[in-house]
């Protein structure tokens, strides 16, 4: 059996004055058992919790408060701990963003109440949140249709609550990859800065997980775009969020703010939205979280890093920690940025990239049209059948686009029929079917961000080719490949043990 899959400890170097020295401490805050091998040596022990008592990880859950046409639960949110880091925006700035989209909007601005909505969850202390919750609850089913029928019959809602252990967990990781390199911090706590932490490394980088959860949530609000169905409210303990029950156009066909007039162009039509219920986008968010929490208990769990010694690598968690809230952005982005296929096309290349860094598609593999079809397949047994209806038709959107990619091949010299011929580094040429020569082609295309060309290499001649015998065209639903790759890595999280592993 493979290493990688009975591995539950990691040994690795804890300083000695980690919270206060305190380090039981710390691994009851992180969710970790941890055990001393050697003191003197400052060498540890480490278990996710989860996996030392044999259960599911408790690092992401939801918390049900309304469901359609049900009244609230509001005291539920009683439950939520303290915000660690206070409130500071000044009350008068609240109130005077509240006068300015809801008392100078027009009555039918959705826009406006949405954005107040938005804002008044995330900017209410601590004290007044349930308020604002409730508030913004029945501001949603407030809203009448023309006839007076409620807008959102089905209005329903969720907090999706993010422990503070993983704050806990990926904090540990950037300690100990700076003592991994100054081993002198092991005994010795470094002096903090007034203008700075003491441990930041790429806390810029890495402020979706503690904040905003947008890389990790936004995926799935955006399964539909450029409709949406839901309204969310991001607090430091997790995301309200109010499904809508109903689709809602996010976005118009024309432009609606005067810089938008030089954007790139875009998809001339928007798709239409497939019909949902209720009872599948509940459905849909509840496997998501279920599904996020077991992702996160395993890029978060030492152990999954360790080498054949046993030993754990802080920097490969670091880096994977990283690489996957880099790729939700990058998808986020692809779903949010409907009118700028160009940019979207660069960030999905890019998407893609940070999949095959870390090991879970190679690019050549992840735009082959066999591969992206198994994928689509698989998932159709994984995902429940509610799940499928709402999460499916982006991913096969993305699937059937790829197979429309193939028809901008060129009649030419080269390409006849399904088959491509192009020169090879040995000096003959090779056939390669359209399917392949696609992925070849769309490998030019990704690599172009440096500037076509490329490398002056025995590849060169193949890819003048290519370049020649293709019209590049591409179906703007291209860009949605990543999100296709992104949920198989959410309905299968314990894969990536494998691939998340050190490089050796």
């Amino acid at each position: 059996m493979n290493r990688n899959h009975t591995a539950s400890t990691a040994v690795g170097k804890i300083p000695s004055w980690l919270y206060g020295g305190d380090i039981l401490g710390y691994a009851r805050e992180a969710q970790l058992k941890v055990r001393p091998v050697d003191i003197g040596q400052f060498s540890w022990r480490i278990q996710a919790l989860e996996r030392y008592e044999r259960r599911t990880a408790r690092l992401v859950d939801r918390i049900e408060i309304a469901g359609p046409g049900a009244p609230g639960r509001w005291d539920v949110l009683n439950q939520l701990p303290a915000s660690r880091v206070g409130n500071t925006v000044p009350p008068q700035l609240v109130e005077r963003l509240r006068r300015q989209l809801v008392e100078d909007t027009a009555e039918d601005d959705f826009l406006a109440k949405f954005n107040w909505l938005r804002a008044s969850m995330t900017l209410a202390k601590d004290n007044e949140f349930i308020e604002a919750a409730r508030s913004a609850f029945e501001s949603l089913r407030s809203v009448r249709t023309v006839e007076g029928e409620p807008f959102f019959p089905d209005l329903a809602a969720s907090f999706i609550r993010f422990d503070q252990a993983l704050s806990w967990r990926t904090g540990l990781a950037r300690v100990m990859v700076r003592t991994e390199e100054e081993p002198a911090l092991l005994n010795t706590r470094p002096q903090q800065r007034a203008d700075q932490l003491v441990f930041g490394s790429a806390t810029g980088i890495l402020t979706d997980l503690p904040l905003t959860r947008d890389a990790y949530l936004v995926p799935l609000f955006l399964c539909r775009s450029p409709f949406i169905w839901a309204i969310t409210g991001p607090r430091e303990q997790g995301v309200m969020v109010y499904s809508l029950g109903r689709p809602m156009r996010g976005q118009e066909t024309n432009p609606a703010e005067l810089i938008q007039q030089f954007m790139p162009g875009g998809p001339a039509i928007f798709p239409e939205c497939p019909p949902f219920t209720a009872t599948q986008t509940s459905t849909a968010l509840a496997w998501w979280v279920k599904q996020l929490n077991e992702l996160l208990s395993v890029v978060t769990d030492p152990s999954t890093y360790v080498n054949q010694a046993g030993e754990y690598n802080p920097r490969r968690q670091f880096e994977a920690q990283l690489s996957f809230e880099q790729a939700g952005r990058r998808i986020q982005a692809v779903l949010a940025h409907q009118r700028d296929q160009a940019t979207r096309q660069v960030l999905a290349f890019a998407a893609l990239d940070t999949f095959e860094g870390l090991g879970l598609v190679n690019f050549d593999q992840a735009v082959q049209l066999t591969k992206a079809q198994k994928v689509l397949e698989r998932l159709g047994t994984l995902l429940p059948f509610n799940v499928a209806e709402i999460l499916l038709p982006s991913a096969r959107r993305a699937v059937n686009a790829l197979r429309d990619c193939q028809d901008g091949f060129l009649e030419n010299a080269y390409v006849s029929g399904d088959q491509v011929t192009v020169p090879h580094k040995s000096g003959q040429s090779r056939i390669m079917t359209v399917e392949q020569a696609m992925g070849q082609y769309l490998r030019v295309l990704r690599n172009a961000h440096h500037g076509y060309g490329g490398q002056n290499d025995a590849g060169r001649r193949r890819d003048e080719v290519l370049l020649m015998s293709h019209t590049g065209d591409l179906p703007s639903d291209f860009v949605l490949l990543p999100y296709l790759y992104w949920l198989d890595a959410l309905a299968d999280p314990q894969r990536l043990r494998r691939t998340l592993a050190p490089r050796h």
